[in-house]
């Protein structure tokens, strides 16, 4: 296989994400780091109030208050103050007012003292053995704040890889239009001139020969070639544009491009034999000329995996058991086989395991079906060395 068209994406996605988790964390750690560091600064302060505090508890107890009031009311994290039995006396920075004693509220702040010592050891207020107090403390809203920095710039960073990834496929689905209807047009318009002309010719040959019956066959299958060029550049034309769909006989259409594939057989140089199998299907709203385009695709898709001696093609019809009005047709092949890390990329434009060709057949072929018949076109199954099938999916309106 072979890439012709964007190379490089795969590896533009995955230097753009290992730079992103790069730099996600280096954030997380920084901020760990940081986050650490105030709360050690923390516990420093409060164990520096603790032994001012067991020192003034030789003189007289109203220095206590003085000191809470004073100075530990100063700073700016949760603190709560529990004597040696540890029940709450006095607290501050949470959601409960210091002078609230009531039962209901006594019980709230033990809940906090517990969720406190979880996360920071209380630190005790000492006098000589004696243990006078505790001083429970949690973390400052400016920790907590830094806490959910690394979790707010790991979304922040995702939703800018995010935001990046649809921005690119977005551009490259548009570069894709652009090539497939600027080939498209072109192909159409260079097609136009030898077309006409030839037509010209035919005309000549079928009113100047003196031997019309001896060029008569001849005569017919030129007209025939130049026929199917002329709608070959219509197919063309098509695209870029919105097709008009009409209601008709699919299986008629299938049964079409079967038989010009067949008369082309030994042009090809393979024996191959292709069956027919079809149950009877609902007239569906398709456009004739792109639809047959896609199944001519197919079928040369197949008769190219093919590389034994009897090569064997099967056109399933068959009818959704499972969803009223819906239809399958599928195309059978006992060639090579496609594994199964490829089944999504043989439809992407550029990829193709032939020596020759842009790559671009199954995925016209694709947005044929899905974009302009809102139907699915999907590898259905396939294995190494024994064959692939390929499934159409589409629904009445």
């Amino acid at each position: 296989m072979k890439w012709i068209i964007y190379p490089h994406k795969t590896a533009f996605k995955g230097g753009l994400f290992i730079f992103a988790l790069i730099m996600i964390m280096l954030m997380f750690f920084y901020v760990k780091n940081m986050v650490s560091d105030l709360r050690k600064d923390s516990r420093e302060v409060l164990e520096m109030y603790a032994n001012i505090y067991a020192k003034i508890g030789s003189e007289e107890l109203s220095e206590f208050s003085f000191l809470f009031d004073e100075i530990i009311q100063k700073t700016n994290f949760p603190l709560i103050v529990t004597d040696n039995n540890g029940e709450p006396d006095i607290w501050q920075g949470i959601n409960i007012p210091p002078n609230d004693k009531s039962e209901k509220s006594l019980e709230k702040v033990r809940s906090l003292i517990r969720k406190m010592d979880k996360e920071s050891e209380p630190i005790p207020v000492m006098y000589g053995d004696m243990v006078l107090q505790y001083l429970h403390y949690g973390d400052s809203q400016l920790i907590k704040s830094l806490g959910m920095l690394p979790y707010i710039q790991i979304l922040g960073v995702g939703l800018f890889i995010m935001i990046g990834f649809i921005g690119y496929n977005n551009i490259r689905r548009s570069e894709q239009r652009f090539i497939w209807v600027g080939m498209a047009k072109e192909t159409a318009h260079q097609l136009g001139t030898p077309i006409s002309s030839l037509m010209g010719w035919v005309e000549i040959l079928e009113n100047s020969a003196d031997d019309k019956e001896k060029y008569k066959k001849t005569i017919i299958e030129v007209e025939n070639d130049v026929k199917r060029l002329d709608k070959i550049a219509n197919r063309f034309s098509f695209i870029g544009s919105p097709p008009e769909l009409k209601e008709g006989d699919i299986t008629e259409s299938v049964r079409e491009v079967i038989s010009y594939i067949r008369r082309r057989l030994p042009q090809v140089g393979k024996d191959v034999q292709i069956i027919e199998k079809f149950e009877e299907i609902p007239h569906l709203y398709f456009n004739k000329g792109l639809f047959e385009w896609v199944v001519e695709n197919l079928l040369k898709n197949s008769l190219d995996a093919i590389n034994r001696e009897k090569g064997r093609i099967i056109i399933y019809l068959s009818n959704d058991e499972k969803k009223k009005g819906r239809v399958f047709i599928d195309v059978k092949d006992n060639g090579k086989g496609i594994h199964k890390k490829h089944w999504k990329e043989i439809f992407k434009p550029g990829y193709t395991t032939k020596k020759r060709g842009w790559g671009l057949g199954l995925s016209l072929a694709k947005r044929i079906i899905e974009d302009y018949h809102k139907g699915a076109l999907f590898v259905k199954e396939s294995k190494l060395g024994e064959g692939t099938t390929i499934r159409v999916a589409l629904s009445a309106k």
